[in-house]
């Protein structure tokens, strides 16, 4: 029989895309933000709606030995 032990892991996950969504011409800087947050349309903040752009980096390190 094999020597084991168990270990506690972090999985930290980042995920990142490239939404495209239409919004008045006029609206910059925080205006821009507050509108689409209060939209909080599926097509931006869903990244399944967005697997064409995504891009996941996952890292994981141990965190404790029991």
């Amino acid at each position: 029989m094999s020597n084991t032990k168990i270990v506690t892991f972090q999985v930290v996950r980042q995920e990142t895309w490239y939404p495209e969504y239409e919004v008045p011409a006029h609206l910059e800087g925080d205006e821009l933000i507050e509108y689409i947050s209060n939209e909080a349309p599926a097509s931006v903040f869903d990244e399944m709606c967005n697997k064409n752009t995504l891009d996941t980096e996952t890292y994981i390190q141990p965190v404790e030995e029991v």
